[in-house]
């Protein structure tokens, strides 16, 4: 109240004050000057509400700065007893021990006067500090923890947060997080999270072998009778073979519902490849054997030309012959060379035997064997016709032929036996037709017993 009245004192002085000036100063009447004075009035009790707390706190501030500080001296009894009491004079405190007596009076000893710890020594019984790194302080904990903490945390923030880290309780809060996180799981995920599944999404990457889909422009042009042209053009999805065929959305259809019926019995791609594989295989593999069979051929019947007309032909002529012999394995109808004969000791039916008895073996045609013969053997058969010699190959002329006539069978039967020993041995076949024979009269008579 009475800072109320000293305001309300001066602000009516500063009105009172601009009044006199403005009337006796700057000359101006007596209603002007009171306006200005309740102006004045106004505005300055105005000003002082507006900073009022301002100038209350600067008021606290003086009258703080001027008191004399009061302390605290902490006193203990005999008993264990604490007494705070209240000193002006922060130098004349002094510690004491109250003892009690039967006559309540109060006597002081000095000598065993006991100080409280402020609260500085109670924090640093508490922790410690260790280090200071980069404007973090290293302290340790009475219990024998460690921490970092700022610099401008105080003493009592630092043990408020120790106290309220050691009040935690982690496992409850971990255990409180993980129930959180599974709930928040979708049932395919906790389905993967439970059975340990480990999901990674890859893109598929298509070889050469696989087509696509695009879009090709179709148009259609139209006519129109003024001279101009309507040209429409759509876009169609489509599907690109590898091969480069194309096929529209509406021959799709009919195709997947091929696929769906025949699919069961359909090779796939794969399978093509693994059967076309093990085809090329096995026809290597023939063609090898087919290779060897056929050098194994040539061999035999250069072999048996060399044993049957060594005797009748010069060297440089056999080896023309064995040339012939082998182009007619490959090509039946190809051009021969002719060959000269050393003498006639040969006739007609020994040359038709030579030619007779290799085609045979070759499972040559009559007609490719006459030519064979017509072509090499020109000097006898140059004026012969194909057919005459065609008709006459398997003629004998017993006691006369020198070149015997042989079936395919009889030269088979040369042929495995030159494989074996490679020579040419005509006595074999006789001894070879005599175990045929046998064999076929055993065979006979089993069929015979068994009925």
């Amino acid at each position: 109240m009475i800072i109320w009245s000293a305001v309300v004192a001066g602000c009516g002085i500063m009105a009172l004050l601009g009044r006199h000036a403005a009337i006796y100063r700057f000359g101006t009447d007596e209603f002007t000057g009171n306006v200005i004075f309740a102006i004045f009035f106004v505005l300055s009790i105005g000003l002082y509400c507006g900073f009022q707390s301002v100038i209350e706190e600067v008021f606290n501030r003086l009258s703080n700065a001027f008191r004399r500080r009061e302390v605290m001296a902490i006193a203990e009894t005999t008993t264990g007893e604490q007494i705070a009491m209240p000193t002006t004079e922060e130098s004349s405190v002094m510690p004491m021990q109250f003892s009690e007596s039967t006559s309540e009076e109060v006597c002081i000893e000095e000598d065993e006067v006991e100080f409280a710890e402020d609260t500085a020594q109670v924090n640093d019984s508490l922790f410690e500090l260790l280090e200071i790194i980069e404007g973090m302080r290293h302290i340790r904990f009475s219990d024998g923890t460690e921490a970092y903490v700022g610099m401008d945390l105080s003493d009592d923030d630092i043990l408020h947060q120790k106290a309220y880290d050691d009040s935690r309780d982690y496992e409850a809060e971990l255990e409180e997080a993980y129930n959180m996180y599974v709930d928040s799981m979708t049932d395919e995920e906790r389905y993967d999270y439970e059975n340990r599944i480990t999901r990674v999404k890859k893109n598929r990457e298509y070889g050469e072998d696989v087509g696509f889909f695009s879009s090709v422009c179709i148009q259609d042009v139209h006519k129109n009778p003024d001279g101009t042209t309507l040209i429409e053009e759509t876009e169609q999805e489509v599907y690109v073979t590898p091969d480069g065929s194309v096929y529209y959305l509406e021959d799709m259809g009919p195709i997947c519902n091929f696929y769906e019926k025949y699919k069961d019995s359909i090779e796939t791609h794969e399978e093509i490849i693994t059967r076309k594989q093990q085809c090329d295989e096995a026809f290597n593999e023939l063609k090898r054997h087919e290779e060897l069979y056929n050098l194994e051929q040539v061999s035999f019947i250069c072999a048996y030309i060399t044993h049957t007309m060594e005797q009748f032909m010069e060297s440089h002529e056999l080896d023309k012959l064995h040339n012939n012999a082998k182009i007619w394995t490959v090509n039946p109808l190809a051009q021969f060379d002719a060959v000269q004969l050393r003498s006639n000791h040969l006739s007609k039916e020994d040359l038709k035997h030579l030619g007779y008895n290799v085609g045979k073996f070759l499972k040559l045609k009559g007609e490719n064997i006459a030519l064979f013969i017509k072509n090499v053997f020109a000097e006898s058969f140059g004026t012969v016709q194909v057919g005459t010699i065609i008709a006459k190959l398997a003629d004998r002329n017993p006691g006369k032929d020198r070149i015997p006539l042989l079936s395919a069978k009889e030269m088979n039967y040369l042929f495995e036996h030159y494989k074996r020993y490679k020579t040419i041995n005509l006595d074999i076949i006789p001894k070879r037709l005599a175990e045929e024979e046998v064999k076929a009269k055993l065979e006979a008579a089993k069929k015979k017993n068994r009925k």
